[in-house]
This record gives structure tokens, C-alpha cells and sequence, in this order.
């Protein structure tokens, strides 16, 4: 009976390529790594920052806040993973394209909840697939918050192949 109801309303046969989705995301100790790196980069250049990395869900695993870092800046770096992860896009691409009234994304898009676009926020990759993202805020501009995360992904891009 269980299989006639599956073949009635379409649900794969067990064991097809279709009955399992596979994701992958960062571990913690390579979540960690790479937030640690992307710290290290910006207190090197005297940056008092925040940096947060998430799952490919935009869900957080790591959160830190630098020494002398605004308690506002874990939301805004929280917000930054989470629109760099749920659109696979760099925060900066969105700050841009909204700037310039491309309509990609679509500007509307900055009104839905967790969504920050402001440059700071990075997906990673391993090959095709996105694993997660990293962000960072607190510099004293959005480019320099790139930097830092570019060199968190920097410091784990060895281990994502």
C-alpha cells in the first residue's frame, strides 16, 4: 500500500538520485579557523570588528566579537552571513547593484528580515558547492570588511577541496 501511495503522487522510488538531498557545510573547527583568520586580519590593521560565519543556510555557527568591537556589530555581521549564504552572492554585489538601480537583486529584497546588504559579506565555497559564508563588520568601510573575511576564506580554502 505504502509504495502504490508513493507511485500515486509522484515521491521517488527508494534508491533513486532524487530520494536524498546532499548538502555540505563547514565544521565548526573549519568555521573557527576561518573566523579567527579573518579577526586576526583586521586587528592586525587595527580594526576593532566583529565576524560571524554560517552555514550555507545563512544559520550561524561562529560569532566573535573583537576586543573593543561595538556589541552592534553581531547583529549587523549575523545579517551580513546570512545574505551572503541565502543568495550565494557577496554582500558587496548587493550593496552595488542596488546602488546603480540594476534591479538585480531586487531592492525590495532589503526589506526582508536577517537581509543587510552592505559589503562585508562573503560565501565560501568548496568546488561547486557553497558551504557557507563569512562576515565581518566594523572596519572603517565595507572594503576593508571584505578584506578580513576574503582572508578567513583565505586561510580554509586549502581544506575545501
Amino acid at each position: 500500500m505504502v509504495a502504490c501511495v508513493g507511485a500515486l503522487v509522484g515521491m521517488p522510488r527508494q534508491g533513486t538520485a532524487d530520494a536524498l538531498l546532499l548538502s555540505r557545510t563547514l565544521s565548526v573547527t573549519l568555521a573557527t579557523k576561518a573566523a579567527q583568520a579573518a579577526l586576526s586580519a583586521c586587528t592586525a590593521r587595527g580594526y576593532h570588528v566583529a565576524v560571524a560565519v554560517s552555514d550555507p543556510d545563512g544559520q550561524l555557527i561562529v560569532l566573535l566579537r573583537g576586543d573593543n568591537a561595538g556589541p552592534h556589530l553581531l547583529d549587523a555581521v549575523r545579517r551580513k552571513a546570512y545574505t551572503a549564504a541565502s543568495s550565494g552572492a557577496r554582500t558587496s554585489t548587493w550593496e552595488q547593484a542596488i546602488a546603480a538601480h540594476t534591479g538585480v537583486p531586487d531592492p525590495n529584497l532589503i526589506y526582508l528580515n536577517g537581509v543587510l546588504a552592505v559589503g562585508g559579506g562573503v560565501p565560501i565555497r568548496a568546488g561547486n558547492d557553497e558551504v557557507g559564508a563569512i562576515a565581518v563588520a566594523g572596519s572603517p568601510g565595507v572594503a576593508f570588511d571584505e578584506q578580513c573575511a576574503d582572508a578567513g576564506v583565505a586561510a580554509i580554502q586549502p581544506l575545501l577541496q
